[in-house]
């Protein structure tokens, strides 16, 4: 359960191409999830997030060596609307019904195009502008399924084994219980989980190791407002090679 991967799989293909029954209330007791295990807590919070309609994910993260910012909104329609940045760009995504529109800076789409002729030019030209990637293209596939991004959550369940409980603090001012794990390799996961409500997520923090990251998770159940950008500023990524030729 790397809190890396669970945001930056899906977004870092972007930048570099274009359980347990039971979401129960953890009710409002001093001792929260009383009776249940650290363990069975993380397993409830994990099928509770994935559950959820929509949320917000924001966060910093290292992915490919490089500090990565991320702030998406998803819901589970797949409407999406958010930021990411990396050393290697920055750009603005809105995905509603089949389309994502793409908004870079220079160095963004100079990445994205490295490979082409003219990319340089292109890069500036489509800096700053809305494009409107073709239905269907392989490289944002995936780029705002909310279950994509949380997959990793549930990929390998020995990794929330042998979770310990610790003190309630607040995460944005909601009371979490925060449940961590050391790893052999030097990592110390922290899942902040929701002790009122349902057990949403609030927090992942991975600190040490090679990938450490927060990721700060919010808005649940909160439409996710992904209007497309005005058509007479979008280009159509299909014919972007003529519109800066």
């Amino acid at each position: 359960m790397s809190v890396s991967r669970t945001l930056a799989a899906s977004v870092v293909c972007a930048m570099t191409a274009v359980g347990v029954a039971g979401c129960s209330d953890g009710g409002s007791s001093d001792k929260p999830f009383e009776g249940k295990s650290a363990d069975r807590v993380a397993a409830e919070a994990v099928t509770a997030t994935r559950n959820a309609t929509s949320l917000r994910m924001a966060g910093k993260l290292s992915a490919q060596g490089q500090p990565l910012t991320v702030d998406f909104r998803v819901d589970t329609q797949k409407n999406c609307k958010g930021r990411m940045a990396m050393d290697s760009g920055s750009a603005d995504v809105i995905h509603t019904g089949q389309t994502t529109y793409i908004k870079g800076d220079e160095k963004f789409w100079a990445g994205a195009a490295r490979d082409s002729a003219g990319g340089g030019k292109q890069a500036r030209a489509l800096s700053g502008r809305w494009v409107k990637v073709p239905v269907g293209d392989s490289r944002t596939t995936g780029m705002c399924d909310k279950q994509g991004f949380l997959a990793d959550l549930d990929s390998d369940k020995s990794e929330r084994k042998g979770m310990t409980k610790g003190d309630v603090t607040t995460v944005d001012g909601r009371k979490a219980i925060p449940l961590r794990k050391k790893k052999g390799s030097g990592e110390t996961i922290t899942m902040y989980v929701a002790t009122e409500g349902k057990p949403y997520i609030l927090k992942l923090d991975q600190s040490g190791g090679r990938s450490p990251g927060t990721v700060v998770f919010s808005d649940y159940g909160k439409p996710v407002k992904a209007t497309p950008p005005p058509a007479g500023k979008v280009i159509d990524g299909t014919k972007a090679d003529k519109t800066v030729s």
